[in-house]
């Protein structure tokens, strides 16, 4: 196996926080994290997201509030979304990297 074809995986904390969801028009979606990590999070929402759409989020449930924008990846169960951060701050990465690891 090359190093090519490894899939690196970030590590991820399954934790439940109330996370808030923002799109550009329309009111705020309330939604709750089943997993959160330095790239991203799987999230169950109420609302339906689309593949590919940019959102705004915000986790004030950790000791920093986490905040930024994450794209929806996939639709994995009903109401079940991956999102992957972007380009968050590395305060932030940092943060989200040790809560994972200190979750194992």
């Amino acid at each position: 196996m090359t190093v090519a074809t490894i899939e690196i995986r970030a590590p991820r904390a399954q934790i439940a926080l109330t996370c808030t969801l923002r799109r550009q028009i329309g009111s705020p979606i309330p939604a709750q994290t089943l997993d959160v990590g330095p790239r991203g999070m799987r999230i169950r929402s109420p609302r339906p997201l689309m593949a590919d759409e940019t959102i705004g989020f915000d986790l004030p449930g950790l000791d920093m509030r986490l905040s930024g924008s994450a794209r929806v990846i996939c639709e994995e169960h009903p109401h079940v979304y991956a999102l992957r951060f972007e380009r968050l701050p590395e305060p932030m990465v940092r943060r989200l990297h040790a809560l994972a690891i200190n979750a194992r």
